[in-house]
């Protein structure tokens, strides 16, 4: 038995035995026997139930850490997939922006300029 089954089993005793006060010593001692059989039982049973709890804590905590690594390692794909359509459209915006000088160069021709017409003379109006 360990240690801690150890200190709990002698708890329990000391908690149990004084209220069999009345009995002879025989059956004090049958009394005593089957007590401490009951009490290790239980000191093991209570041992073995903390022990699965840590171990439930600890599953869950595992859980909840892989759970933490799949969204993050989701939110890194949807982060370089967004990344992919910028660069992309980058791209299509930079091959854009080089076409469109290249096309309108070519069927230039030198602008015509016209000379200023010449004023006219304003005929007065007549009243009638």
């Amino acid at each position: 038995m360990s240690e801690d089954n150890k200190k709990l089993t002698d708890q329990l005793v000391q908690a149990i035995l004084p209220k069999l006060k009345g009995l002879s010593e025989k059956n004090a001692k049958k009394v005593l026997h089957e007590t401490h059989k009951s009490i290790a039982s239980v000191a093991k049973k209570y041992s073995k139930l903390i022990a699965e709890q840590e171990k439930e804590k600890a599953k869950a905590k595992e859980k909840a850490a892989k759970e933490a690594k799949k969204k993050s390692e989701k939110e890194a794909k949807k982060k370089a997939k967004e990344g992919k359509k910028v660069a992309k459209a980058k791209l299509l915006a930079s091959l854009i922006a080089k076409e469109k000088p290249a096309a309108p160069a070519a069927p230039k021709k030198a602008p015509v300029v016209k000379a200023p017409a010449k004023p006219r003379a304003r005929a007065p109006k007549v009243k009638k």
